[in-house]
């Protein structure tokens, strides 16, 4: 049996993947399925460098139920799913994107056109491409109340004491993350690694990246945290502090952690500015460090050497 065939362009921040991916949607009438563990949070729109919506969503086809968002909304005229899914104090996991990602690619192939995912968060990207399948390890209340309990450093050491490769899988700079990895740990006795399995893969996959010097790519980096900054992230953070208070499930993310803090009275904007882009840039280096690992993937200098690709791929 043929699988349907789907394509995906990663690339660490600030690559170009965005206008790559409208470029290429354009041309080949694609659907993109954006594959990010931020902009799945609703409010969060600066600090994670959503697109801007062309003027209003597009009615969707089917409604599948009030765990995410039945909407889509137009990009340059490309329609977009995935963004605005949960509360930013709601937890979304790698499983939850898989089970959304999945549907839509289902409801765009029905449609007639081609799925496309786009984006960064590696888990995100190969809980699809390579049909994770995920440890369904329920809540122990009495555990969360011990490891809450404990500090930042006594629960980093607990989780590279039970999976010393943890740091590859897991935010470490966010600490309610940190929290449930460590509960799995405890709870299942696995590595993280070896409860990710991958099973036979539903789709036939082309993965393509935007070409990009790492020094270009910091610089663009840096550009980004300025014009983010411009166009009003502190009002962003403050609005979204008084909404759901600094410690919500989406607060920990490079950005609005630190604006938080200069909220706080924790540290001066400028400084929150500067670890803004150095963790930014930290950030798209081990993005960098997932996808060199993955041998699937063709590097492309520019959207007409990707089209090239992809009509080829699609006419097989």
């Amino acid at each position: 049996m043929t699988k349907p065939k789907l394509i995906v362009i990663v690339g660490p921040t600030a690559s170009g993947k965005t206008a790559l991916s409208l470029a290429l949607a354009r041309e080949i009438g694609a659907e993109i399925i954006a594959a990010d563990s931020r902009t799945v949070y609703r409010g969060m729109d600066i600090g994670t460098a959503k697109p801007t919506p062309d003027g209003g969503e597009l009615a969707a086809h089917q409604d599948i139920g009030a765990l995410f968002a039945p909407r889509a909304y137009a990009v340059e005229g490309v329609p977009h799913w995935g963004f605005d899914l949960v509360e930013p104090d709601e937890l979304f996991t790698a499983a939850d994107f898989k089970k959304y990602a999945e549907q839509k690619i289902a409801e765009i192939i029905e449609r007639g056109h081609v799925p496309m995912l786009v984006g960064g968060t590696g888990l995100y990207i190969r809980a699809v491409v390579d049909n994770l399948s995920f440890t369904d390890a329920t809540m122990n209340l009495e555990l969360r109340k011990e490891l809450e309990a404990m500090s930042d450093k006594a629960l980093l050491e607990e989780l590279f004491r039970l999976d010393e490769e943890a740091a590859e899988t897991v935010d470490v700079k966010n600490r309610r993350r940190v929290v449930r990895a460590v509960e799995i740990l405890r709870e299942t006795g696995e590595s993280l690694g070896a409860q990710r399995v991958p099973a036979p893969g539903k789709y036939d996959v082309l993965e393509l990246a935007p070409a990009i010097d790492r020094e270009v790519l910091y610089e663009r980096i840096n550009e980004r945290v300025d014009v983010m900054i411009a166009k009003g992230l502190v009002a962003e953070v403050r609005g979204l502090v008084a909404k759901y208070g600094a410690s919500a499930q989406a607060m920990t993310g490079i950005g609005y952690r630190q604006i938080a803090a200069f909220l706080a009275g924790q540290m001066p904007l400028r400084e929150a500015i500067e670890i803004i882009k150095r963790d930014s840039r930290h950030y798209s280096k081990r993005q960098m460090t997932w996808f060199q690992r993955d041998e699937r993937i063709r590097y492309v200098k520019n959207a007409t050497e990707a089209l090239a690709i992809a009509e080829e791929f699609l006419a097989k």
